[in-house]
């Protein structure tokens, strides 16, 4: 069942689009004198919300502290490690790749979870196999779409990325599906 909290979730989450955008629009250099800064200050908040008290209660009342998941109470925010690999991306991988990898996540993340919460019955792990069809589908789409990308390690890429998304690991999905789906793309034939 799809909770109105999650549905706030996930316009954050798609308004994250504004990085992807922006990074075709304008050259490397300008978005992470952008990234930088904003991740930095991200950070800094998210480590001063576990070890201030009055930080973390103006972060509860005032910020994002209502849409967190239970597991981000105690760790880092996806937001914030969404940022981290944000910059990883962009520094490492080449425009077309990084660009893409960013939009598997975003978009394949928001669809798994809609699809997943929304219709899904048939469990594995802590997913749905319905949310992870959701994802890879819409993997797939990104990378056979999105042009300069070699549509074999992109294929291979949307099915990495949706591996780890469904694998119970413990790092963030937000850090772990984009480097993985650049990874493979970077790495990969073609």
């Amino acid at each position: 069942m799809i909770t109105g909290l999650e549905i706030k979730r996930k316009i954050v989450h798609l308004a994250t689009l504004s990085i992807p955008i922006g990074y075709g629009l304008l050259p490397k250099e300008t978005v992470i004198t952008i990234l930088l800064p904003l991740f930095l200050g991200f950070l800094i908040v998210d480590l001063l919300r576990h070890y201030h008290r009055g930080m973390a209660s103006l972060f509860q009342r005032y910020f994002l502290g209502t849409v967190l998941r239970e597991e981000e109470k105690n760790r880092l925010m996806g937001s914030t490690y969404f940022l981290f690999s944000s910059l990883l991306v962009i520094l490492f991988f080449p425009k077309p790749t990084a660009i893409a990898s960013l939009l598997i996540l975003i978009l394949s993340d928001t669809a798994a979870a809609l699809v997943g919460k929304g219709i899904g019955k048939i469990r594995i792990f802590e997913k749905t196999v319905e949310g992870s069809l959701a994802f890879f589908v819409s993997s797939l789409i990104i990378v056979w779409v999105y042009p300069d990308l070699n549509r074999f390690s992109g294929s291979l890429a949307a099915l990495g990325a949706t591996l780890i998304e469904l694998l119970p690991i413990r790092v963030d999905d937000n850090l772990t599906i984009p480097l993985v789906a650049g990874g493979i793309m970077f790495f990969g034939v073609g």
